[in-house]
Formats: C-alpha cells, structure tokens, sequence
C-alpha cells in the first residue's frame, strides 16, 4: 500500500509538470498562437483522480489578433474567461496519458468570468475548423459528463459595422452543460447540439435601461433547457423610472406612458440553432401565464407633432432587425387599462379591460415565412369595465405596404352606466340608464383610415350633459341640454319604430394618432350614428 502510495506522488508530481507545460502549448497550438492560457498552480492527485489549476484564464494575444486582422484572417468572435480555480473531479488519468484521451466525470469552475467580442468589421477568410478538427493533432478526444459554471459573470460586446458598441452583461448567470463529447463524430450526431446532449442556463435577474431613459426593462428568474428546446421566464417588466407627473415634466409633449408587467412566460420549440447561427428567434408557441399593461396619456400637455405612418403593429413587426417566427403566442389573465386626461374636463378617465386573453397566431417578419402565409391573426377576448364581454378578432395582413388590417369583435350583456367612468372625463357625458344588448362590428383599414359595419341593440338610453365649472373645476350637469338633447336628439332604443338600425362608419386617420385610435374612433363614429340623431356634443 505505501509503495503503490509512493508510485502515486511521484507520479502526481511528474504529470503536474508534464500538464503545466502541456496545457499552454496546447491552447497555443490548437488557436494558432491567438489566444494564452495563464495560471498559478496545477495540482494532480492521480489516485483520487483529481486535477485542480488556480488562478486560471484564456486571454488573447493582441499583437497576433492584430496581425490576423490585416490578414483578414481574424475570427468574428473572441472568447475570454476567468476562474479562481477550476477543477476536474473522476478524471482518467491513464487514459489521458497513454491515449491521450480527456475524461472525466466532472469539470467545475469557481467564480467564473465568461467575455465574448463578436466584431463585424472582421473578415475571415481562412478555412472554418470544427472545434475537433483543432485538438485532433493533441487529443483524441474530450468527454466530461458534468461542467458547471455556477454564480457567473457574463459580458457580450456586439461591434457593429461603424464600429458602435452595444454591450450587454449578465452577473449570477448559472451554467450546465450535460455529456459533453468532442470527438470525430460528435458533432454529426443530430441529439447533440454544440457536442452536448444538453445546456441548461439560469439567470436570477436582467435589468435593461431603455434608449430613452425613461424605463428600467427587467426580467426575472430565466432558464433555458436545450434539450426541451424551451425557455422559461418567471417575469417581466417595463417599469417607469418616473413617476406620472414627473414622466409629464421630463417628455414635456403627449406622450404614452407605459407599466407592463408578465408573469410565467414560457417559450416551448425554441430553436437554439437558428438563433445562434442565422441570428432568426424560432419557436413554436409562446404561453403568458398572467400580468398587466397600464397606459397613461396626458392631453394637458402639447402635441409630439409625430407621424405615427408606418407604425401599426405588424409594421412595427416588420422593422425588427432581428428575424422573428412564433408559430402561436396565448396569453391569459392580462388586465389591461388606458388612463388618459382630458384637456376640456381637466380630469383622467380610465378604459379597463380585465382578464384579458387570447391567441395570436403566425408571428413573423421572415419573407419565406410570409409568402407561405401572409396573415397573422389574434383572437382576443376580456371583461370590458366590470361587466361586458367582449370579443375581438385583428387581421393583420403582413405583406401589404399599406399596413391593411380587419377587425370584428362582439360585446353582450352590459350595463350602459358601466361605462361612465369613461364618459364623463372624456366626454362630458354621464350614462343615466342603458342596457347593451349586443353591439358588433365589423371594419377594414390601412395607414389612411378604415369603414365597416357597426350594428349596436339597447334600450332606454338616458344621458346627462355636463360643463366644466371654471372656479371650482368640477363637472356640473346642463339641465336644460340634457332636457333636450334626450327629448330630440338622443335615440332612446335600437331596434326602434319596428327597424333596426345598422351604422356603415367610415373614419379618415389622423396620422398623429395610434392605430388603436383609428379603431376606436372608427367603432365611436358608428356607434354615435346609430345613438344621436342631432348635433349632441359627443
């Protein structure tokens, strides 16, 4: 036992030797000389089979990547990491000095710094090599069951064309990477992908300031299997670095404000493959398991002036600079709500949608994809201010210059005075008495404006017309127009006089204005044709 004890610390101690050296000549040989391997210490324990390396990292060497450079003969991407201590747990010692054959049972990295430099200035013009094509003079092979980077640091710096950065760090990134095989056929083995059968990832939180330091952009509790070929997000959210009024003070013209939170969203059929070698987001479905979209917009403050052409949303869909295909996105329980002030009342109305859900279906900006289907639909459906049901189907035709759209939708079963909270800030009408039986419609559209059909059953409608009092701000009833304007103006039911009454609307856009605004004010036009049948300021 003490000799087979002895014969293993010799042993330890002369490989130890044999791999300080080894190791570097081996990243050199294998990069060409453009990257350096750096440590302090290479400890070997051939009985336990163990082998530690402190102070590890891959550098590159500066002068060889200019010079490859010039050649144009420098790689897109350069990798860079760092540990304070690695280490190679059921490692087969005998086998990796007499076959040269890497094997072990796990590989563990303390403290990891992981950078990655993707240069699209670099032309490489030399042949591609296969990561096994680069050890096969060296090593026969590489097999290591388990490798973890746990409590990771990550820094990825994109270097555009006219050499703007854009630099995205991730920190606590967690990584896992399951029967890793680089030999001969490794990578022609289609349940591998990257030499692995899999990678798990797992980042506790991502936080993102928008362009225009108006929000903070977060996301929560992200893993990625790449053998489910799923990714799961446990939130997301947009949230405004500044409070409504303070948001009003610092845009200082009209202006949306968004608060927007996701919960439990899972991305299933992710193609890991398109992603990172066609830079194209594939996948098969998308689920949102809850959340909410706030909206705020003050009318108080001066208009942007912007033309909103070009901004509807599959053309917005169309200007991703990334390649996007979702085969089908539900999401489910979103309440949805639009504060908006109004200039004549001075006071906010709120449009609630609640429970909100629904399906979109063929999500994409990748011609191929359109040309085989050139209409991504949603079928959506909510609780509109407490108590109606509504449903509403958008056509979105992908390929059309025009942004060409359709919309139908249902609403049944409400109570009219339900929508007074929005009446009487916006409008400056209160809703006395209506039952909405159904009201349906039907409209097609493009950047210029849209028509339709708008067919709306109610009875006993009774309005109050009200006016700002100009001391006291508040909203005060016009007896005697309210009078009059329910007595000659106002429709008080429809079907009425044994006919029912359809609305054809038709509503030119205001190219300031959203292309929900289009919608609402196309759907309003028709509804006020079928309800007021005078001049009642609505």
């Amino acid at each position: 036992m003490l000799v087979l004890a002895g014969i293993g610390l010799y042993l330890s101690q002369r490989w130890s030797r044999q791999l300080r050296v080894q190791l570097r000549d081996y990243v050199r040989e294998m990069s060409d000389s453009l990257y350096i391997l750096q440590y302090d210490r290479v400890d070997l324990n051939i009985l336990k089979g163990r082998l530690a390396i402190s102070k590890v990292s891959l550098v590159t060497d500066t002068a060889v990547y200019k010079r490859r450079q010039q050649e144009k003969r420098a790689p897109a991407v350069l990798y860079a990491f760092s540990a304070d201590h690695l280490s190679l747990r059921y490692f087969k010692v005998w086998r990796y000095f007499l076959k040269k054959e890497l094997s072990a049972g796990s590989l563990m990295l303390d403290n990891p710094s992981i950078v990655l430099e993707r240069d699209t200035r670099n032309v490489d013009t030399s042949r591609h090599r296969s990561a096994y094509e680069n050890i096969s003079s060296r090593i026969h092979s590489i097999s290591i069951g388990t490798l973890r980077l746990d409590s990771s640091n990550f820094k990825y710096t994109y270097i555009k064309k006219d050499s703007a950065k854009v630099i995205t760090q991730l920190h606590h990134l967690s990584i896992r990477v399951n029967d890793l095989l680089i030999d001969a056929k490794a990578l022609e083995d289609p349940s591998r992908f990257l030499y692995a059968r899999n990678y798990e990832l797992h980042l506790k939180d991502y936080r993102h300031r928008s362009a225009d330091s108006l929000y903070w952009m977060i996301v929560r509790d992200v893993s990625y299997n790449a053998a489910e070929s799923n990714l799961r997000i446990g939130q997301f959210t947009v949230d405004p670095r500044y409070s409504k009024g303070d948001f009003d003070k610092r845009v200082k013209v009209q202006q949306d404000r968004y608060d927007v939170q996701f919960n439990k969203i899972a991305v299933n059929g992710l193609d890991p493959k398109e992603l990172l070698e066609n830079q194209q987001i594939r996948a098969r479905r998308v689920d949102i398991g809850s959340g909410s979209v706030d909206i705020y917009h003050n009318r108080l403050l001066p208009s942007s002036g912007e033309i909103k052409t070009g901004n509807y949303p599959h053309q917005l869909l169309q200007k991703l600079s990334i390649p996007i295909m979702i085969d089908s996105l539900k999401a489910s329980r979103i309440d949805v709500a639009y504060m908006e002030v109004n200039a004549k009342s001075l006071q906010a109305g709120t449009i609630r949608f609640n429970q909100a859900g629904g399906l979109f279906r063929n999500i994409t900006n990748i011609d191929s994809m359109i040309a085989r289907n050139q209409h991504c639909t949603a079928d959506l459906d909510a609780v509109f201010m407490q108590r109606g049901k509504l449903r509403a189907r958008f056509d979105f035709l992908l390929n059309d210059k025009n942004g060409s759209f359709g919309v139908s939708g249902r609403l049944n079963d409400m109570d009219g005075r339900e929508l007074t909270p929005i009446t009487r800030p916006l409008a400056l009408v209160e809703i006395k008495s209506c039952y909405i039986q159904e009201l349906t419609f039907n409209m097609q559209g493009n950047e210029k404006g849209a028509s339709g059909t708008v067919k709306l059953l109610y009875d006993n409608l009774k309005i109050r017309i009200l006016k700002r009092d100009e001391e006291t701000s508040e909203l005060k009833r016009k007896g005697l127009l309210s009078l009059f304007a329910n007595a000659l103006a106002v429709n008080n039911s429809n079907p009425r006089d044994g006919k029912l009454h359809i609305a054809h609307p038709r509503y030119t856009r205001d190219p300031r204005k959203s292309f929900f605004n289009l919608v609402w004010k196309t759907l309003f036009t028709g509804v006020k044709e079928i309800a007021i049948s005078g001049d009642v300021p609505l």
